[in-house]
């Protein structure tokens, strides 16, 4: 494929040299290990089409032109770019005026004239809401009393009811105000049209990268993991292993939505195209890239105290949100993955590691993680202990490696044509078809072949880690001891997808 390092055990694969870039003066938001984007937005020209569906250059041969203040450029290939004027006020100059619902981008201000949103909310308390034994009702949508529990909560009497979003945008966002406030300015608030939610240290950097380059996505965030539907809504912080202050409230979705509202109308605004027979003006979508979004829900066992599984995960929150959100999960053989994850977390400094590290110090590693799980299965169920913060192990990893636990739990909350199961090992085997069929998946055009030629060429490694954090070999007992762990999980993954490729070759 032209990609030497498609087999590296310890980094996540096909890593891009570049990521698009972002409109100046509007503060970042912090990532646990992603640099700041810096590279063009935009796809380049090829003249070679896909025949068996248009690319890029083709599906989108003209736009209406969507022109700011007088001096502000725009250019005209492959989508007109609309650049942020100095003055931070934006205004389209031709957007018609039939569009009623969406002339406040007009003069939608992204910071002028609003002197402080509230960064913190308390969590839902479910006594102070319209809510019987089981549900909550608020704004239009019915909410299991436990998902309030662990939410901001504003976060959903900001939200309005489903069919109130913009039917303008293809991503979902609405247009409102802030909560308590004193002036009449609407903003535009919006969430992720799709997450590359799992799974860590599975080439989710790369895909991150691959289609961040696409014009028609972006982040929803500064930055590839904003860890907000894992951590920053229950009080946690960005980082690993950090046991949430119930005393210091969560991040407000209306801070988070809100510091982030520039950076949606910049990448959004900029897709802006009359088609007939469609609503739509702006076709594009932003993602979140949150690989831990998937399985880190620690720590809810203090907001459900007494249970042994959690009766709500980060998959209900989403679903509540929009339930028309895609998803993709990237997989890889679990094996492998674990070790990723032990080096690149020793070298990270998120636990505490023993250096230099060896063969035999992972070893016992792996042994006492493996012990730590199937002493929990005496007393519990296998969810039970894939969730479960105490026998979490974070120097291996190992519990995120139970993918079936996971996926089902997306599963009952998602129909099966909202979520794209990738496997690292074939993505990096045919990364065109691949990539094609994603785009086919997220409804959006696909990448010239001569960019995905690009894509295909390029050899920078993502996330790459010194030498001395990775191991010369593994010892064969380890993976014996792995590959027995594994086996029973495996099994129930192939029988949840249909698919023996999930077997990854392992014994079964």
């Amino acid at each position: 494929t032209g990609r030497t390092r498609a087999h590296s055990d310890e980094q996540d694969p096909l890593a891009p040299s570049s990521t698009p870039s972002e409109p100046p003066s509007v503060e970042p938001t912090p990532s646990d290990s992603e640099e700041p984007d810096t590279s063009p937005d935009t796809v380049e020209e090829s003249t070679t089409e896909t025949p068996e569906q248009e690319t890029v250059e083709t599906q989108v041969s003209s736009l209406g032109t969507v022109q700011g203040r007088k001096g502000v450029k725009t250019s005209d290939f492959p989508y007109n770019t609309f650049l942020p004027p100095t003055n931070k006020t934006w205004v389209f100059d031709n957007l018609p005026d039939k569009y009623e619902n969406v002339k406040f981008l007009k003069n939608m201000s992204p910071g002028r004239g609003i002197t402080a949103v509230p960064e913190r909310a308390e969590f839902g308390d479910p006594n102070k809401m319209d809510c019987d034994e089981t549900y909550c009702h608020v704004n239009g949508r019915t909410l299991k009393r436990e998902i309030i529990k662990e939410n901001p909560s504003d976060m959903f009497r900001i939200l309005p009811p489903e069919n109130e979003f913009l039917k303008e945008f293809k991503n979902p966002c609405w247009k409102g105000k802030l909560l308590n406030s004193t002036t009449d300015r609407y903003s535009l608030f919006c969430s992720p049209y799709f997450f590359i939610i799992g799974f860590t240290k599975s080439g989710t950097s790369d895909l991150y990268g691959i289609l961040k380059e696409h014009p028609l996505i972006s982040s929803t965030a500064f930055k590839k993991e904003p860890h907000f539907y894992d951590r920053l809504r229950r009080g946690r912080s960005y980082r690993m292993n950090r046991r949430p202050d119930m005393t210091r409230p969560p991040i407000s979705l209306t801070y988070f939505t809100f510091r982030n509202r520039a950076f949606n109308l910049y990448n959004l605004v900029k897709t802006y195209k009359e088609v007939p027979g469609t609503d739509v003006l702006f076709h594009g979508i932003t993602m979140d890239a949150t690989p831990a979004t998937v399985w880190d829900n620690e720590y809810w066992e203090l907001f459900h105290p007494g249970l042994k599984e959690p009766p709500v995960t980060n998959a209900d929150t989403i679903a509540s949100i929009n339930p028309k959100t895609k998803l993709i999960f990237s997989m890889r053989d679990p094996v492998k993955r674990m070790l990723s994850a032990y080096q690149f977390f020793c070298a990270k400094n998120v636990y505490p590691c023993s250096r230099p590290i060896t063969p035999k110090k992972y070893h016992v590693l792996v042994v006492d993680a493996v012990r730590k799980f199937n002493s929990c299965l005496k007393k519990n169920t296998v969810r039970g202990c894939a969730y479960s913060t105490k026998t979490h192990q974070l120097a291996t990893h190992l519990y995120a490696s139970l993918y079936h636990v996971y996926v089902a739990d997306y599963m009952k909350l998602f129909p099966r044509d909202q979520l794209y199961f990738l496997q690292m090992e074939e993505h990096i085997g045919d990364l065109i078809t691949s990539v094609n069929n994603i785009c086919d998946f997220l409804d959006v055009p696909r990448f010239p072949r001569e960019k995905l030629r690009q894509f295909q060429e390029r050899d920078e490694v993502k996330n790459q880690i010194s030498s001395r954090f990775k191991l010369p070999y593994v010892l064969p007992e380890t993976t014996k001891i792995l590959e027995k762990f594994f086996k029973p999980y495996l099994r129930e993954l192939v029988d949840l997808l249909g698919d023996e490729k999930w077997y990854w070759k392992r014994p079964h």
